[in-house]
């Protein structure tokens, strides 16, 4: 049940949303390194100056400070108002599309933690293990409880069908190419994931993070923005993946992408 109207509610989700990717920042540039994400507080890089409170405001701060500190007018990488306005968007989308339940506080947590999972792994090629299992937390407490709308065996079968599909690609690309292709934090992401959407939903979320994923590397190396040998993160696929097809269910259960697929294949 809404609390609130939705012409007050989405404006509070999209300022909570803002503010908690201006956190997941911070995640992102510290937990690899190991570093605090308590503290220090929020400071520049490069003279090491806190960032004072009326500059520290989500997405707007950004451009108000014209992407350059105050104090030292190094700049500021564009990424973080990026980060901050897609988790808002994100955060509005869950809402529209679960409401205001149970369900909602863990699609969105799990939205959160792929957000962070994206970045991470495009900037370091890893998937923390603390990241996997916060995630595989938030899974168990809430198939426990029943704060989504799965089943155990479900669950469980999503989870090796996920997991498994991708352990097994690593083997074929071991083999063939003779280096590993799908790294196994890809496949402890998988069991996680593969819990959350269930069997059919996880076929689905690997058929679309393999698809974009061509896409997006065909049309990388045709602009020469990819060398054929570069080390690709295959994280941010499967996040991709796994978010349209919980973005596209429909309001009575089902989802748009496999009600197309079944009205048109058979």
């Amino acid at each position: 049940m809404n609390v609130l109207p939705d012409t007050l509610m989405i404006p509070v989700l999209l300022i909570l949303g803002a503010a908690f990717g201006s956190f997941l920042n911070v995640v992102i540039y510290r937990v690899p390194k190991k570093m605090s994400v308590i503290s220090p507080g929020s400071h520049c890089f490069s003279c090491k100056q806190p960032i004072k409170i009326k500059d520290n405001i989500p997405v707007l701060g950004y451009f108000l400070l014209e992407g350059r500190c105050r104090s030292c007018n190094e700049s500021f990488p564009s990424r973080y108002a990026f980060v901050e306005l897609i988790t808002a968007i994100l955060t509005i989308c869950v809402y529209l599309i679960y409401g205001m339940g149970q369900d909602f506080f863990i699609y969105l947590a799990l939205t959160y933690l792929l957000i962070a999972i994206t970045f991470v792994d495009i900037d370091h090629f890893i998937i923390p293990n603390g990241f996997v299992l916060i995630g595989l937390g938030i899974l168990v407490v809430s198939l426990f409880f029943g704060w989504i709308d799965i089943k155990w065996d479900d669950a469980v079968t999503g989870s090796f069908v996920f997991a498994g599909f991708l352990f097994g690609i690593g083997l074929i690309g071991q083999f063939i190419l003779g280096k590993e292709s799908i790294g196994f934090g890809d496949v402890k992401l998988g069991l996680v994931l593969g819990g959350f959407l269930g069997t059919e939903y996880s076929i689905l979320a690997l058929y679309l993070s393999f698809a974009l994923s061509a896409v997006i590397i065909f049309v990388m190396m045709g602009s020469k923005l990819l060398k054929k040998d570069s080390k690709i993160p295959f994280g941010p696929y499967l996040a991709a993946g796994t978010l349209i097809s919980l973005f596209t269910e429909t309001p009575y259960g089902g989802n748009y992408i496999l009600n197309w697929y079944y009205t048109t294949m058979f």
